[in-house]
């Protein structure tokens, strides 16, 4: 059952609250991001969701709620601070502004270690970052918090964020993009009509190292799926000979005598009338009879496990045209990369290419730039240098 089945149900299981406290970013240390909940689990210890453990502290957030009137939620965070754990870590970095609190819900049943335990079936997850402290006592702390959307006139050093406009300068050095002078400021790709032969050279050459990106994707997902096949063909399974003979010449079947006592339990396995091990090849099945009252004697089938050679062999042939294609698919990517590093610096200084290659200002001009690349809190590479 899916968690949106759990919720239209009259009842479901009680609703585990979990806070992601990532304070990397004020820190500059990507292992500073702390993991709480106000609750423990049934028999007592500490709630684990997706490898994290999360530790128990009295947690009272509120303000999430969503309303269709356009304002956005500022929710409120507090935390028991009766033994000043917070003090000093507040005071040390600035009342932990900029810091980002994710708020994770699930079921309990979906927890790590539950049998049910599925990482997926979670609420949608909410993501908020702290704008300011609104107070501090002996007894609890409280922040309030703001969407990544609601960050405008937020001042931080030196520079004022803005929501949806990179203030950085374009290639300089907060910006730091240094690829090819192709985009223009509506993020589309330079049209090559009236340019210079070495813009054209330049603008065809992105063009082919983009060809050869999707080419080398292709190419992973076949090599990966061609694994997937050989495993599959590979893998042992049952063969015809699921047998179990106790009263003809050719005997098959798995005996075991038992006293009571599973260490000086002992058994014996015959195949067509030889003797065998289990082990990979033979193993015991399901059991088909009883023999005695006092010291039984438990009877089996016993299975013939083993693997289709042709089958193995066929989907080798395919992992190893899959790995060619991929070490190939490789080489043309890095070939089309020197390519266009070449053409860019036979670009002259002047070339009217390198006044119409502009970034938009844009989280989608960042994106498109920095493909592949999580843009970090603020929406722009330079927005991490902002704190000083």
């Amino acid at each position: 059952m899916t968690l949106e089945a759990d919720v239209q149900q009259g009842w479901h299981d009680a609703i585990v609250e979990m806070f992601d406290v990532d304070l990397s970013l004020i820190t500059n240390d990507p292992a500073d991001v702390f993991y709480f909940t106000n609750q423990l689990k049934e028999d007592g210890t500490k709630v684990q969701w997706k490898g994290n453990v999360y530790e128990p502290l009295p947690i009272l957030a509120a303000g999430y709620d969503r309303n269709t009137n356009g304002q956005i939620a500022q929710p409120s965070l507090t935390v028991a601070n009766v033994l000043g754990t917070f003090t000093q870590v507040v005071r040390s970095y600035d009342d932990l502004v900029g810091g980002k609190i994710t708020r994770r819900r699930t079921l309990q049943k979906y927890l790590d270690g539950s049998p049910q335990a599925d990482t997926l079936q979670e609420f949608p997850i909410d993501i908020f970052y702290i704008e300011r402290k609104t107070q501090e006592t002996a007894l609890a702390i409280t922040w309030q918090l703001s969407s990544v959307l609601d960050l405008e006139g937020v001042r931080l050093p030196r520079r004022v964020i803005t929501q949806n406009l990179c203030l950085w300068k374009y290639r300089g050095s907060e910006c730091g993009y240094v690829g090819a002078p192709v985009f223009n400021s509506r993020d589309q790709v330079i049209s090559t009509d009236g340019k210079s032969a070495q813009a054209v050279t330049v603008i065809n050459a992105w063009y082919l190292r983009e060809q050869r990106k999707a080419e080398l994707q292709s190419a992973i997902q076949a090599y990966n799926q061609s694994l997937g096949a050989q495993e599959a063909a590979c893998a042992p399974f049952v063969l015809l000979e699921i047998k179990y003979k106790r009263t003809f010449a050719l005997l098959s079947f798995v005996s075991r005598n038992a006293d009571g006592d599973e260490a000086s339990e002992r058994y014996s396995a015959q195949f067509n009338g030889a003797m065998v091990t289990l082990g990979q090849t033979y193993r015991q099945g399901r059991q088909r009879d009883t023999v005695g009252t006092f010291r039984r004697t438990y009877y089996y089938e016993i299975e013939r496990w083993g693997y289709d050679p042709a089958a193995c062999t066929a989907a080798g042939v395919v992992v190893a045209t899959t790995t060619a294609a991929l070490t190939t698919a490789q080489n043309n990517l890095n070939s089309a990369e020197a390519a266009l590093s070449a053409a860019i610096a036979a670009l002259p200084a002047n070339d009217p290419l390198r006044l119409e290659d502009v970034c938009g200002k844009r989280v989608s001009s960042c994106t498109l730039h920095f493909p592949g690349q999580s843009l970090p809190f603020g929406g722009f590479p330079g927005a991490n240098v902002t704190r000083s």
